[in-house]
C-alpha cells in the first residue's frame, strides 16, 4: 500500500461525502493546497481575486506547501498531518492516480458534462487528464518541454541568424559559443529533475511518442536499444563540451541556470518548460521575441522530429473538502475565458480554447505553433511512481558525473532493478 493508502487507514478519513444539490449562488470557502512559487504562484493569486470579485460570496483560501525539488513530498505531508482541502494543484499524473488510488479525489466527469468544459478543453486534454476512466480536475496550464530557451544575440555573436535545426548544428556551436567567451553553452541543471529534460527530449526524438508510452506502463525495458541510443547522444552532447563541471551541474537547479543564461551572461541554452517565459517578462524584465527567444529541440533525424513532450498544470477536486459546489465554480472559472484570460496575459499557455492565441506573445505563440506540428506526449518523469521518478533522476545525474559509453548500460539497469519492483 502506498503512502497515501496509509493516510487513509490511519487518520479514519471517511472519504465518501453526501452530495450537496447544486444552489444557484455558491457560497462559502474552497481550500486550495497550493506548492506554487514565483510567477506561478501570483497567477494563482489573480484567478483568486478575480473569481472572488466575480463570485463574492465564496473566497479562496490558499494553503501553503512548503518544501524544495518535487512537491509531491510536501502535499503527502499535509495530507499526511490531516490537511482536508477541496483542491490541489498538481503537475503529475502519476501522483494524480496515487490520490484516487487512495480515495482523496472526486470524479468530476459529469461535471464535464454540465458545464460544457468539453468545448473548451480538446479530447486529448481530456485524455491527458483521465486516470483508469475517470477525470478529477481541469488543467489549467500547459507547457511545451521540448523548447531550448537562449539569446538572439549570442547566436549572431558566431554568425547564426537562427536557432540551429538540427543535433550537429546545435552541437557544432559549442566551441564557437565558448570562443566567444561564454563558459558554459548549455546551463544543465542537476540538483534535481532537470537533467532529464534532455534524456527525456532525446528519447522522444530516438523513439517516438510509443517509447514514452510504454516505458511509463513499463512495457518495455530500461535497457531498451532506444534508451541506450538517447544516452548516446546525450553522451555526445557532453562530449563536445556542452557544460560545466559535474559539481556545478550537480549543485544547479532550474532557476540557477536560468540566472546564468539571462542575468549572468555566461551561458547560452536552458532546456527547461515554460514557466521561464513568465520569469523572464517579471523578473528579468526582458522583451520576449527581442531579448529571448525558444528554439525547437533538434532534429535527429529518426522521424521523430515534430513531437513534442508537454507539461500540465491541473487543479484536482479532492473527496476531503466541504465545499465541492465552489470548487467546482472555481474550476469553471479556470477554463472560461475570464480565468484563462489572466493566465495568458501572464505569460503562459493554456489548454482552453477560450483564449485566442492573438494574446500570446510571441514566444508563447512559438511554443503552440511547435505543440501542434506533431503528436504530444506528457514529460516522462511525471509519469513515473514516485520510488522510480527517484531511482531514475539519481542514477541520470551519476550518468552526467560520468557520461562515458561504458556508464550507458549501468545506468539503465540501475533504474531497471527498481522499474521492476514498482509496478
Amino acid at each position: 500500500m502506498n503512502g497515501l493508502g496509509r493516510i487513509v487507514g490511519a487518520l479514519g478519513v471517511v472519504m465518501t461525502m453526501a452530495w450537496q444539490p447544486a444552489s444557484a449562488q455558491p457560497t462559502g470557502e474552497v481550500e486550495i493546497l497550493n506548492w506554487l512559487g514565483g510567477a506561478d504562484a501570483a497567477v494563482i493569486n489573480e484567478l483568486a481575486k478575480g473569481f472572488e470579485a466575480k463570485y463574492p460570496g465564496v473566497t479562496i483560501k490558499q494553503v501553503p506547501v512548503t518544501t524544495s525539488g518535487d512537491q509531491r513530498g510536501g502535499i503527502r505531508t499535509a495530507l499526511l498531518g490531516g490537511q482536508k482541502v477541496d483542491l490541489i494543484i498538481s503537475a503529475w499524473p502519476a501522483f494524480r492516480k496515487e490520490l484516487a488510488d487512495a480515495g482523496m479525489l472526486r470524479d468530476v466527469s459529469s461535471v464535464w458534462t454540465e458545464k460544457n468544459w468539453d468545448k473548451l478543453l480538446s479530447p486529448t486534454w481530456r485524455a491527458l487528464s483521465t486516470t483508469d476512466g475517470a477525470v478529477y480536475g481541469v488543467p489549467y496550464i500547459f507547457g511545451y518541454r521540448s523548447g531550448i530557451w537562449h539569446v538572439p544575440a549570442d547566436l549572431q555573436k558566431i554568425g547564426l541568424q537562427a536557432f540551429p535545426a538540427d543535433w550537429n548544428g546545435f552541437t557544432g556551436t559549442f566551441e564557437p559559443l565558448r570562443k566567444a567567451g561564454f563558459a558554459e553553452p548549455v546551463a544543465l541543471p542537476g540538483k534535481i529533475y532537470a537533467h532529464g529534460e534532455w534524456f527525456e527530449s532525446l528519447l522522444l526524438r530516438v523513439g517516438g511518442p510509443e517509447v514514452i508510452d510504454d516505458l511509463a506502463a513499463h512495457k518495455i525495458k530500461w535497457t531498451d536499444e532506444r534508451l541506450v541510443k538517447a544516452l548516446q547522444f546525450y553522451s555526445d552532447m557532453m562530449a563536445k563540451g556542452c557544460c560545466a563541471s559535474a559539481q556545478t551541474i550537480l549543485a544547479s537547479h532550474w532557476d540557477d541556470a536560468a540566472d546564468r543564461v539571462f542575468v549572468d551572461r555566461t551561458a547560452n541554452y536552458l532546456l527547461i518548460g515554460m514557466w521561464i517565459n513568465a520569469r523572464a517578462r517579471s523578473q528579468y524584465h526582458l522583451v520576449p521575441g527581442k531579448d529571448y527567444a525558444l528554439g525547437k529541440f533538434p532534429a535527429i533525424g529518426l522521424g521523430h522530429d515534430n513531437d513534442s513532450l508537454v507539461d500540465s498544470k491541473e487543479v484536482l477536486a479532492t473527496s476531503l473538502g466541504a465545499n465541492p459546489e465552489g470548487a467546482d465554480l472555481f474550476l469553471d472559472y479556470l477554463v472560461n475565458g475570464e480565468g484563462a484570460g489572466i493566465i495568458a496575459k501572464a505569460g503562459f499557455t493554456v489548454p482552453s480554447s477560450a483564449v485566442d492565441v492573438s494574446a500570446y506573445d510571441p514566444v508563447a505563440a512559438s511554443s503552440v505553433d511547435y505543440v501542434k506540428e506533431g503528436q504530444v506526449r506528457f514529460v516522462l518523469g511525471d509519469m513515473l511512481p514516485g520510488q522510480l521518478v527517484d531511482e531514475y533522476r539519481v542514477a541520470l545525474q551519476k550518468f552526467v558525473a560520468n557520461p562515458v559509453e561504458a556508464q550507458i548500460m549501468p545506468t539503465l539497469e540501475q533504474i531497471e532493478a527498481v522499474a521492476a519492483q514498482s509496478y
